[in-house]
C-alpha cells in the first residue's frame, strides 16, 4: 500500500462540512504573497503541536492548511483583504468567530478553527495574541465541546447483531470483514485496521499498533482472550511478508479507505441507514472493556450502577481505556464511556452516611453503637459509603 497517497483529494468535503477546492482555486481567493507565506509556514511548522512537545499527523497538517485558507478567504469576503499573514490581528479573529457563531457552526468546528489560527499566531511571532477560544465569541457555550459522550455508540446499543453483520461484510469482502473484526477485538480506528501488519504487530501476549495511528502515537494492546489470539493468527495467514498489511494489496491507502467506506455504505453501516458507523466498534470494544475491568456497565450504559464502584476502580479502568484507545489523557476516556455522575442522596441517606462516618471514626464502640453500625452497613444503599 502506498501511504504517500494519503493526501486530501481536490474537491473533497472536510470533516467540519467545508468543501475544499484544488490549490489553484483556493489561491484565486487570496493574494499570491499571502498564499505563499501560508504554505511556507504550514510546511515548516505544521507538524508541531502548539501546547505539547510532540508531532502531529499528516492529516492534522492538511486540516490546518485547509482551515487557515478558509479563514483568510472568509476574511477577504468580509472586507478584510490582508496582503500578508503577518497582518493578522486579534480583531480579525473576533470578526471570524462572530461570523461562525452567527452561522451556527458547531462548537467543535469553531474551536478547531480558532486553534489553527492560534498555531499560526505562534508561527508568525505573536504567541500571546490568541488564548482561549471563549474570548472571541459572545456565548462561551458556542465553543464548549462536550468531552463526555451521553450516547452509547456501540453497535449493540443500536440493536445490531455484530457478528452476523460482520459475517455478511466478510462474505462480500474478506479484507474489509477482517478489518471490522480487528476494530471490534482491539478497538482499532479505521485507518489503523486498514494498515494493520499482523506479522509485525504480533508480540505474543500483545499487539503493537503503529501504522495509521493518530499523531503517530504507537500503543500496545494486550491479548487477553483466546478469540483475540485466534484472530491475530488468522490475520497472519492473509499476508505473506513481514511488512504486508491486510488492506487490499492492489490498492493504495486512499483507495483502500475508499473501498472500506464503499462497503460500509453498501451494508448500511452509516448513521443515516442503521444509526451506526464502523467507529462504533471501537466504542463497543472500550465500553465492553470497562465492564470487564470493573464488573459493572460503563457510565454511558448505566450511570446508577457505575456509581456503586469506588473511584479508584473507576479511574484505573479509565486509565486502561485511554491506553488501549491510544490517548495520553485520562479524561479522553469519557468520550467513549461517558462520565460518572454524582449521586444525589436523600436527607435520610445523608444522615445515615454522616452517622456511619462518626461511628467508624471512634476507637471504641458501645454495644448499641456496634449494632447500629452493622444495621447501617446491612440496610443502607452502598453508594453512600463511597461518597
Amino acid at each position: 500500500m502506498n501511504t504517500n497517497s494519503n493526501k486530501r483529494s481536490p474537491g473533497r468535503t472536510t470533516a467540519d462540512g467545508d468543501h475544499s477546492k484544488n490549490s489553484s482555486a483556493s489561491q484565486s481567493y487570496l493574494p499570491e504573497r499571502l498564499w505563499n507565506e501560508l504554505n511556507a509556514l504550514v510546511n515548516e511548522h505544521g507538524r508541531k503541536a502548539t501546547r505539547q512537545n510532540k508531532i502531529v499527523g499528516h492529516e492534522t497538517v492538511d486540516a490546518r492548511r485547509e482551515k487557515l485558507v478558509l479563514s483568510f478567504r472568509e476574511l477577504h469576503g468580509l472586507g478584510y483583504k490582508l496582503e500578508t499573514v503577518h497582518n493578522l490581528q486579534q480583531r480579525h479573529v473576533h470578526v471570524l468567530a462572530k461570523s461562525w457563531e452567527e452561522r451556527g457552526l458547531s462548537a467543535s468546528t469553531i474551536a478547531n478553527r480558532i486553534s489553527c489560527l492560534r498555531a499560526l499566531s505562534i508561527w508568525i511571532g505573536k504567541p500571546g495574541m490568541i488564548q482561549k477560544a471563549a474570548d472571541f465569541v459572545n456565548d462561551p457555550n458556542s465553543v464548549r465541546r462536550m468531552q463526555a459522550t451521553t450516547e452509547d455508540k456501540s453497535w449493540t446499543a443500536a440493536g445490531i447483531d455484530i457478528h452476523a453483520m460482520i459475517s455478511l461484510v466478510e462474505q462480500h469482502d474478506k479484507r474489509v470483514g477482517l478489518q471490522l473484526k480487528l476494530m471490534l477485538a482491539f478497538g482499532l480506528r479505521r485507518k489503523e485496521a486498514v494498515m494493520f501488519r499482523p506479522l509485525q504487530a504480533d508480540m505474543g501476549a500483545a499487539i503493537r499498533v503503529r501504522d495509521g495511528t493518530k499523531g503517530g502515537r504507537e500503543r500496545v494492546v494486550l491479548l487477553e482472550t483466546a478469540a483475540q489470539r485466534d484472530l491475530i493468527d488468522y490475520a497472519k495467514t492473509t499476508v505473506s511478508k513481514v511488512n504486508e498489511h491486510i488492506g487490499h494489496p492492489d490498492l493504495n491507502l486512499e483507495q483502500a479507505i475508499r473501498r472500506f467506506n464503499y462497503v460500509m455504505e453498501k451494508f448500511g453501516i452509516t448513521h443515516r441507514a442503521l444509526g451506526i458507523t464502523s467507529h462504533g466498534l471501537r466504542h463497543q470494544f472500550l465500553n465492553d472493556l470497562y465492564e470487564t475491568l470493573t464488573g459493572v456497565p460503563s457510565p454511558v450504559r448505566s450511570t446508577n450502577v457505575t456509581a456503586q464502584i469506588d473511584q479508584l476502580t473507576h479511574d484505573l479502568a479509565r486509565s486502561r481505556i485511554s491506553q488501549d484507545a491510544g490517548h495520553t489523557r485520562l479524561a479522553i476516556s469519557n468520550a467513549y464511556i461517558g462520565a460518572r455522575k454524582n449521586t444525589v442522596l436523600t436527607p435520610e441517606q445523608k444522615a445515615n452516611a454522616n452517622r456511619y462516618r462518626e461511628l467508624i471514626a471512634k476507637e471504641e464502640l458501645t454495644d448499641s453503637e456496634q449494632k447500629q453500625l452493622i444495621e447501617l452497613i446491612r440496610n443502607s444503599d452502598p453508594v453512600m459509603f463511597l461518597l
